[in-house]
């Protein structure tokens, strides 16, 4: 059984109260031999109880008072003391219902205080999650900075490196005017593209890398416009003669080009 569901059955409070069954004092006896929840939560109980008892303490009613005093003034002293009259027992009504306006009202305390425990706990757990989804958030910001950083790194070394040839012009194929750049490094077999040079597609048009050998394209992979920096590293075939980029419907890219846009001899080393 569900210990929170237990404690919140009422069973606890019916027990000490000696409002339950025998059946519900042997499972309640069971639980909090088992449970250190269930026995905290009944001490707990057991304590609100007694304050409140305390605390509402019925004191002797005023007649008996006045007719003590009374009978003490009226009868003579004599050697054997009388015993005063006994008060009138209270009706078994009136005794019953103290009893269940007691347990109502101790009832009532508890309720209200799980209720102010469960608030207290719903706000510290939404607290907790803001907090933990800002943490993320800064993670996120972070890990993005560290990959800007390592491309940007990347880049820079290919950029460097002394086998890196000199820019490969890429004109437009259809001899209109416009260059893009690519920078080759053989001994790597790298090219970084400066994404600055390339002219935005038209809408629904992606850019597609290609190496050309042995006369025929091969697909370098997509060409990422918003690459980190302005710049980006895609592989090369060792053996290339050329590049060029083609224009694709397909994001993903196809087998072939569809429409070659760009094109470029690789110098002779």
């Amino acid at each position: 059984m569900d210990i929170q569901s237990f404690i919140q059955s009422g069973l606890l409070e019916a027990y000490v109260l000696g409002q339950c069954t025998a059946e519900e004092r042997a499972l309640v006896e069971r639980m909090a031999a088992e449970h250190a929840e269930v026995r905290t939560e009944l001490a707990i109980i057991e304590m609100a109880l007694e304050g409140y008892a305390a605390a509402n303490a019925v004191p002797p009613p005023g007649w008996m008072k006045g007719r003590i005093l009374e009978r003490l003034e009226n009868e003579p002293l004599s050697s054997s003391p009388s015993v005063p009259e006994a008060p009138p027992p209270a009706s078994g009504s009136s005794r019953s219902s103290w009893i269940f306006g007691l347990i109502a009202l101790a009832l009532a305390l508890l309720a209200a205080f799980f209720f102010f425990q469960k608030n207290n706990l719903v706000t510290e757990k939404t607290a907790l999650e803001n907090r933990l989804e800002d943490l993320q958030k800064q993670l996120d910001d972070c890990s993005r900075r560290d990959s800007l950083r390592t491309k940007l790194e990347q880049v820079n070394l290919l950029l460097r490196d002394r086998e890196t040839t000199r820019p490969v012009p890429l004109g437009k194929a259809s001899g209109e005017a416009g260059v893009a750049y690519a920078y080759l490094n053989s001994r790597r077999c790298e090219v970084a593209i400066d994404l600055g040079t390339l002219p935005a597609p038209a809408p629904g048009k992606h850019y597609q890398f290609w190496s050309i050998v042995d006369g025929k394209p091969v697909s370098m992979g997509m060409v990422d416009l918003q690459a980190t920096g302005g710049w980006q590293t895609i592989p090369c075939r060792e053996n290339a003669v050329a590049l060029a980029i083609s224009l694709e419907d397909n994001p993903l890219g196809n087998a072939a080009p569809t429409e070659v846009f760009m094109v470029g001899n690789i110098p002779a080393s």
